[in-house]
């Protein structure tokens, strides 16, 4: 039976070699000094050194990146801003699973992401627009999370986290192996109160299970699966308020498998299957002391409000990766996803909206001459009934030699609209009359694809001498097209009190926005060992709009200094440092955010003790000043949590 992984096992000029292998950027593994954008990766050791609980805490350190929380399990993250409390233009991936859920209003549901971030290898961030490789989700970018495999996973580990706020995770994870399977099944269970004067704590019970099959020296089978249940608090205890504190209750269940097939001269062809279902339960009765206007009808009046939803999804894809010639690389794949939604109260249908979308795509890596790399991609994808849209990408390399590198890029994407933008048919109703109270969005059939410009230039040194990398980016990004949600005439028929015809509005999504961004992104990077670093990150942004909503949705500057420590053996210290400038999530201005600093403080204590390997860490989160970075009232200042791992 084959050894499994110790993490302090592993070799540590792993860490000290050349730049990162990312496969996030065109889907082929290339050094990052080939890709044809700028990627961040944040590996294993930064992620536990971070003190982070989750993975959107750990997007901070990406420049460009914008973090929030709606409430205590609502996290928001967007990149480049144009986003409200719902961002639909970033895609996630999880070990080559689409975590985006467009079938709500939301793009990324973080809580429902059945990855233990101890079993994270490490995260690549595609910093810009990334449709040519993943499809019109990866409209601003791509967050790429890979998990270990099973064979790199300790026998048995065990993490407690206890602390303020009601912190109380608990993390089991076990690893087994023989000469052709290696198995990993790990389970947790997560939960805090959430942020101050909110009704607003989870609970997460989160399970997971990898298996892989060494099939022919040559062939190779995975197969994960993993769920989700959540019961989280959400709502207000405002007098006489419509969304009244409540738990809603969901579950996620997910299956995949996927199989590889090595071929002669480095080709490689995979198939990839995936299932998904999901459910959630959030369904409640509104009366006259919470609807003042139903005091007009009958004893009894009262409205039923139903948010329930379930949902199923297909997704299958083929990828071949091939050597056609000497100085080429090529890659091509079709994929097709369905998903199938029922959820009444948002759509106004009883039965089952199908969502389905096909994709063809392919990037060709040359090297021209052994100094210039070109990448040639595109990707036609097809979704509802429209029809297919073309994103192109061209990119250029230019190896100076020692280690520098020039990157130029241009190119065209497209986002199709997800089905809420355009199938949203939220009505309220009076049960004992059936008279129409309120028609909060409306259908929108015709409303089309997003669409941007592109066009960038970068710089990667790679200085080895002084184990040190520099990233730099400067890019322009026009869209057009974009969906805003305006109120417009409801072709529903007007309730008996409401005389005004110019009052019976419902929001409908319209090709209305504009925004043309500009700026530049600089991560400097110095590490002289596995756990000793040292970083900066600078973020300039620049939006032109006709809407000023769009102008504030990003901060104008941020920046945030990384560093880790280990100033005696078996003792690291470690401390992020970021500071927000002035910006809003797509709010009026009264919900401006004045900007803001914090600070992320952790020392951790390595130890054995007979066969174990342990570690024990103090964090202190969001340290200095409170602030807020969601909503001006909701301010949130520092907590403290203790862990505890334990490995075999």
């Amino acid at each position: 039976m084959p050894a499994l992984a110790a993490e302090d096992d592993l070799p540590e000029l792993n860490f000290l070699g050349e730049l990162p292998i990312v496969l996030s950027a065109s889907r082929l593994s290339q050094p990052t000094r080939d890709a044809p954008g700028a990627v961040t990766v944040i590996d294993r050791d930064m992620i536990r050194n971070s003190g982070a609980r989750s993975i959107p805490e750990l997007l901070r350190l990406v420049p460009g990146f914008q973090v929030g929380a709606i409430n205590g399990h609502q996290p928001v993250t967007t990149y480049h801003g144009l986003a409200d409390n719902a961002p639909r233009r970033m895609l996630v991936r999880v070990d080559g699973r689409s975590a985006y859920a467009p079938y709500v209003t939301s793009g990324i549901e973080w809580n429902k992401l059945t990855v233990d971030i101890d079993d994270i290898d490490r995260i690549e961030v595609f910093r810009g627009t990334n449709t040519v490789a993943y499809g019109s989700q990866a409209f601003m970018g791509t967050v790429n999370i890979i998990t270990r495999t099973a064979a790199e996973t300790p026998r048995a580990r065990v993490r407690i986290d206890q602390g303020e706020n009601g912190i109380q995770d608990r993390n089991v994870s076990l690893g087994y192996g023989t000469d052709v399977m290696t198995m990993r099944v790990s389970a947790g269970l997560e939960g805090d109160e959430g942020l101050p004067g909110l009704a607003d704590s989870y609970r997460r019970h989160r399970g997971d299970l990898r298996v892989e099959f060494q099939l022919a020296p040559n062939q190779r089978l995975e197969l994960q699966a993993g769920t989700v249940k959540l019961r989280e608090q959400i709502g207000n205890d405002m007098p006489g308020t419509t969304d009244p504190v409540r738990t809603q209750r969901s579950a996620v269940s997910f299956g995949q498998l996927r199989w590889s097939w090595q071929q002669d001269g480095g080709d490689e062809l995979s198939v990839t299957y995936s299932h998904q279902e999901e459910s959630t339960r959030d369904a409640y009765t509104l009366t006259a002391a919470d609807v003042p206007l139903l005091q007009l009808f009958p004893p009894l009046a009262h409205v039923d409000v139903n948010y329930d939803n379930d949902i199923t999804r297909n997704d299958i894809e083929l990828e071949h990766t091939m050597h056609p010639a000497r100085d080429v690389r090529a890659l091509w794949g079709v994929g097709y996803r369905e998903d199938k939604v029922r959820s009444p109260g948002m759509f106004a249908r009883t039965d089952a909206l199908a969502y389905r979308s096909s994709r063809l795509f392919g990037n060709v890596e040359w090297s021209i001459t052994p100094e210039l790399l070109a990448n040639i991609g595109a990707m036609a994808e097809r979704s509802g009934g429209d029809d297919a849209q073309l994103s192109p990408r061209l990119g250029l390399n230019y190896h100076l030699g020692g280690g520098h590198t020039l990157r130029a890029a241009t190119g065209l994407a497209y986002r199709n609209p997800v089905p809420f933008e355009r199938y949203a048919d939220m009505r309220f109703t009076e049960v004992l009359t059936n008279i129409l109270l309120k028609h909060s969005y409306q259908p929108a059939p015709d409303v089309e694809a997003e669409r941007m410009r592109f066009r960038e230039l970068g710089y990667l040194g790679e200085y080895a001498a002084i184990r040190t990398s520099v990233d730099l980016r400067v890019f322009e990004e026009r869209t057009d097209d974009l969906i805003q949600f305006r109120a417009a005439d409801s072709p529903l028929p007007r309730p008996p009190f409401l005389s005004s015809k110019a009052l019976w509005e419902a929001p409908m999504a319209k090709n209305v926005g504009e925004a043309t961004l500009r700026g530049a992104e600089l991560a400097v990077l110095w590490r002289p060992t596995i756990a000793t670093w040292l970083g900066m990150n600078y973020s300039r942004i620049d939006i032109d709009s006709s809407n000023d909503r769009y102008v504030r949705s990003a901060p104008r500057a941020s920046w945030s200094i990384l560093a880790s420590w280990n100033p005696v053996p078996d003792w690291t210290v470690s401390a992020n440092y970021h500071r927000t400038g002035s910006m809003s999530w797509y709010r009026s201005k009264v919900d401006q955010l004045p900007a803001y600093h914090r600070t992320d403080l952790r020392i951790a204590h390595r130890f054995k003790v007979g066969p174990t390997r342990n570690e024990f860490a103090l964090t202190l989160s969001n340290a200095g000043p409170d602030h807020a970075d969601y909503l001006p009232a909701l301010v949130s200042g520092p907590i403290a949590h203790a862990s505890l791992r334990v490995e075999f």
